[in-house]
């Protein structure tokens, strides 16, 4: 990305920030469309890179549509051989966590767990904290 694009990108995704703490639904779902138009813009001119669809997962409301992001950032991600340890985290604590699908947040975990080596302590940490709550979701007799 020119340094313009990325310029913008921070602005949009700043923008979405700031009305989501105000509590402001109706700014924040404006704020929303600009970052996609721009998220779109970029993708067009640098194609279908990884942390775009990350991105706009990142600030995406609805968790089911998030999840697709996700999805579709991890294989844009595999497909160039890029990492995709923080795109799967974050699919695993939105799978577990607002989807209620812990079986499908630990195969994410699992598949990314060759990158921890590379992984900041942060990371690292939140993977054990998210596989330990799958594995207590699991092991767990539904009623």
């Amino acid at each position: 990305m020119t340094s313009n694009e990325l310029n913008a990108v921070r602005r949009a995704a700043r923008a979405v920030a700031r009305a989501a703490r105000a509590g402001d639904a109706d700014s924040r779902a404006a704020r929303f469309a600009h970052l996609q138009s721009v998220l779109d813009e970029v993708r067009e001119q640098r194609g279908d890179h990884p942390v775009l669809w990350e991105l706009e997962a990142d600030f995406t409301s609805d968790p089911a549509i998030a999840a697709g992001l996700y999805k579709r950032a991890e294989k844009a991600a595999t497909e160039a051989g890029l990492p995709t340890l923080s795109i799967r985290l974050s699919l695993a604590r939105l799978l577990l966590k607002e989807l209620g699908c812990p079986r499908e947040a630990r195969t994410a975990l699992l598949a990314c767990s060759q990158e921890l080596r590379d992984a900041t302590e942060k990371q690292s940490a939140t993977w054990e904290e998210i596989l330990g709550a799958c594995e207590q979701h699991l092991d767990t007799p539904i009623p």
